[in-house]
């Protein structure tokens, strides 16, 4: 079974995942196939206590294993078509990851459906505290890669 580390680069916080290649192979076999993935995580503005990282919008995964209300440590990819939404004009795809409850994967048109392709199994609670000082601190640096 494939996994992930998850890893704030500056605050030397990090957690691990296991893929859900059974419920969501094609997204874990395309994820898998680009890693390492790294940029600025991003707290979401409309999805509750939700995490994002932008990824490179030519990678598109087909609908699989898909929810509109996460639980805390379930990881998504979400991809959105260029101009599908007004001031929207590019394509648009991301890992992101629930750290508390309520998450609710959201665009400013309402909840969006996600692929749920991981878990977050190993050090949840510290993940979850990072993500949560997002709100006032802004944007962190990340990685994700496997393990």
């Amino acid at each position: 079974m494939a996994g992930l580390k998850l890893e704030f680069l500056e605050e030397n916080v990090s957690a691990v995942a296991i893929l859900l290649e059974r419920e969501a192979p094609r997204t874990c076999r395309l994820i898998l196939e680009q890693l390492p993935f790294e940029g600025e995580l991003l707290h979401g503005i409309w999805s509750g206590p939700e995490t994002y990282l932008p990824i490179d919008p030519t990678i598109l995964a087909p609908a699989e294993h898909q929810a509109t209300s996460l639980v805390p440590g379930d990881i998504g990819y979400f991809a959105l078509e260029g101009g599908r939404l007004v001031d929207w004009p590019e394509n648009f795809a991301e890992v992101l990851f629930a750290y508390g409850r309520g998450a609710r994967p959201s665009m400013p048109t309402g909840p969006v459906t996600v692929n749920i392709f991981g878990r977050i199994t190993g050090n949840l609670e510290e993940f979850a505290r990072m993500c949560a000082r997002m709100k006032r601190e802004g944007a962190k640096r990340f990685r994700i890669e496997r393990c």
